[in-house]
């Protein structure tokens, strides 16, 4: 199972963002602030970070660089409205997405990484990944009757 963390404050486009990433396979949780997405990421672990703001709102932080600070390793995807600027952050993010959001531009981004300025992999983290006991008990027996 992979995990999502999905911020956005329009609550159309985070439902719509969320059911993308459901088809896609992620478990998927929601928040309506940022102060939600520093405390999420800070206590648990993510796969991937879909926010729509480059910035923590009422505060001096920038967002992609707190969440760098708080997951080092945890790719990040800014979804941008339709027209609106790149923000100055914007090297600071794995991807960019232009909202609607559509299957295709999700799926391009979580597997290639690409924004338009050339491949950016999002790496994926082996380490932290997740796995339930039927697929763990079979790793371990496969380790055992090779050796």
């Amino acid at each position: 199972m992979k995990y999502a963390l999905l911020y956005d404050d329009d609550a159309a486009a985070r439902r719509h963002s969320a059911t993308l990433l459901k088809s896609l396979g992620y478990l998927v949780a929601e928040t309506t602030t940022v102060g939600a997405v520093l405390n999420a990421t800070g206590a648990l672990h993510f796969d991937v970070i879909l926010t729509a703001s480059a910035h923590a709102a009422g505060d001096r932080r920038s967002l992609p660089g707190e969440l760098s600070r708080l997951a080092p390793d945890t790719p990040t995807i800014l979804l941008l409205d339709e027209g609106e600027p790149f923000p100055p952050l914007y090297h600071a993010f794995s991807a960019t997405i232009t909202k609607p959001v559509t299957v295709r531009a999700l799926r391009h981004a979580l597997e290639f990484g690409l924004d338009g300025t050339g491949p950016r992999p999002v790496p994926h983290a082996v380490r932290y990944e997740r796995r339930d006991g039927q697929r763990r008990r079979q790793m371990r027996e496969a380790a055992t009757t090779v050796r």
